[in-house]
């Protein structure tokens, strides 16, 4: 193929994205106002799940899962590495769950709504009073039966490194006697090299990062759950340390530091 004839291709492939996204995203927030509130919990997460997985078709993204998710039927606190906004649309395709998230996304047109009307449960970052609320909101929810994601680092990295993990809602498992799942989480190029598209740090916004993620020419999501840990006798310290240790290791990363966007819980 002509080099022309590539790029003509390539942008065939990129508007072609664009418009299966912006269908895609007028769906559920169509969903989000009016089936969400017909819906009890299990049915609005069966659909959130069924949402994430064309979402990552309309970018053209590939999930490749290792390991295995915590059975379904049973609570668990789901721990994963941030990288970027995709992460969570990744997580709820293969492992469909309730979402910790920062308090102001609440209020973002759009987002906003969507959020909150598939479950997702909103911490005031820097509260110790809202976030002794949301360790007491999380247990009950593990206590109900559900799979919870969170993302202790509470910021974005490039992919690099594995920040500080704070353990607060690490109480939850232990509060609920729910086992911990550390997931590690990669992007890949075409090539299987590291991607830099869907990464959100710095003073990258939303659009530039999904725009970028639309122009990568395949793009692959690794999932690598790893094997669930008991939080019985362990301090949430612990828990939170144990956790960031496998992850930190499947993921080949040492410490250190990147700069960061604070974005989601």
């Amino acid at each position: 193929m002509h080099l022309a004839d590539r790029g003509t291709a390539r942008r065939s492939t990129r508007l072609r994205r664009a418009a299966r996204l912006a269908h895609h995203l007028s769906r559920v927030y169509a969903s989000a106002r009016v089936r969400c509130p017909r819906l009890g919990p299990r049915a609005r997460g069966e659909l959130a799940a069924a949402f994430a997985r064309e979402m990552l078709d309309a970018l053209g993204v590939r999930a490749q899962v290792r390991g295995r998710p915590y059975p379904t039927t049973d609570p668990v606190l789901v721990v994963a590495n941030h990288v970027s906004w995709l992460d969570m649309y990744a997580l709820n395709a293969v492992a469909g769950a309730r979402f910790v998230a920062k308090s102001e996304v609440r209020g973002w047109p759009f987002f906003g709504t969507i959020a909150e009307r598939f479950d997702t449960l909103f911490i005031v970052r820097g509260s110790y009073r809202d976030a002794a609320r949301m360790r007491t909101e999380v247990a009950r929810v593990l206590r109900a039966g559900a799979r919870v994601v969170v993302f202790p680092e509470g910021t974005t990295s490039d992919g690099t490194t594995v920040g500080h993990f704070h353990p607060a809602l690490f109480q939850s498992a232990i509060d609920a006697r729910a086992p911990v799942q550390p997931v590690a989480i990669r992007y890949r190029d075409a090539r299987g090299g590291p991607s830099p598209a869907p990464v959100f740090v710095g003073d990258t916004t939303v659009l530039e990062s999904v725009g970028r993620v639309i122009r990568e020419p395949s793009l692959t999501v690794e999932v690598t759950f790893g094997p669930p840990l008991s939080p019985l006798g362990l301090t949430r310290k612990a828990l939170a340390q144990r956790t960031r240790r496998w992850i930190a290791g499947q993921l080949g990363i040492r410490e250190g530091t990147v700069t960061r966007r604070r974005f989601a819980a």
